[in-house]
């Protein structure tokens, strides 16, 4: 395959696009570098917005994987918040829809399906409850729109991400924070009262799952990429002190529109891909706090 993907700076792009050359694929990674990280950039990035691309540009490649987006629940609250990603993702509809690129992957979200009891299944009814999660229902409802357009043999594909995790994710998401907290000695903060529950998948798990769907024949119009097993965010807190061997915890007051729980349905995967052999949660934040040391102390020099 050749490959483009943008967000390829990201902490999904990034693993992705690793994953994808050494399986001997050509992956051309881009991004405009508007996030500030500790994670290394792949080699070849292209530094460039999204918004600059034409459908000329996607007729070298064969797919596009689109997981650039802003992706803070709580700034999508701010101005401009909604409007960011949906005029990212319109553009990359339009664009590749006028291309000869054979297929796109668009990245979507659990947040998605708002407040609904899980297992929550590709055909649970779009219920969102902040910008965020409105901006990328209404991806997935210009993906529709765009899908017919499409000549034969052409085809476009949505994944919904539940919460991925791993060692070189940014400090903005609730597992790095947790892990940078016990590195630095600070109480891991929870916000609310911590029975609120994620649907946690390790990079590598998630990173199989799309590498399957990138190798199947077909992209199915949607499909989850989560674990199918939620953990409380005070189970998570109590799981990385446990890990690390120290910590305390504190509470702040909960998120605005803040959702219960968040629990993939994963059979429409295992039925179309097979099932995956999973990092367990320990395991998994075991890996992540020996990493995401190693990278804290190379980045702090006399650390």
């Amino acid at each position: 395959m050749n490959v483009l993907i943008t967000g390829g700076a990201g902490f999904i792009g990034s693993a992705l696009t690793q994953a994808l050359r050494i399986a001997g694929h050509s992956v051309t990674p881009l991004d405009n570098l508007s996030v500030t990280s500790r994670r290394p950039s792949p080699t070849g990035l292209m530094v460039s917005d999204v918004r600059s691309l034409t459908a000329q540009d996607l007729g070298r490649v064969d797919t596009v994987v689109h997981l650039a987006a802003l992706k803070s629940v709580p700034e999508s609250f701010e101005v401009g918040g909604f409007e960011h990603n949906v005029e990212v993702d319109r553009h990359m509809l339009h664009i590749f829809t006028d291309s000869t690129a054979r297929r796109l992957l668009l990245a979507s979200s659990c947040e998605v399906y708002g407040q609904q009891s899980g297992p929550l299944s590709e055909n649970t009814p779009h219920a969102p409850r902040s910008p965020y999660a409105a901006g990328k229902v209404a991806t997935e409802l210009l993906a529709d729109i765009y899908r017919p357009r499409l000549e034969d043999g052409r085809q476009l594909g949505i994944v919904r991400f539940f919460n991925t995790f791993g060692p070189h994710e940014d400090p903005d998401a609730v597992v790095p924070a947790f892990l940078d907290a016990v590195a630095e000695n600070r109480p891991l903060t929870i916000e609310g009262d911590g029975t609120q529950a994620r649907d946690l998948t390790y990079i590598e798990d998630a990173v199989t799952m799309l590498t399957r769907i990138l190798d199947a024949p077909a992209l199915l119009p949607v499909v989850n990429c989560g674990s199918g097993q939620a953990v409380s965010i005070s189970d998570l807190a109590r799981a990385v002190i446990r890990t690390a061997g120290r910590g305390t915890i504190t509470h702040t007051a909960p998120r605005i529109n803040e959702i219960s729980s968040f629990t993939a349905d994963q059979t429409l995967f295992a039925r179309m891909y097979g099932p995956i052999d999973r990092m367990p949660l320990d395991k998994a934040l075991a890996l992540s706090v020996q990493t995401r040391a190693r990278t804290l102390a190379a980045a702090v020099p006399g650390r």
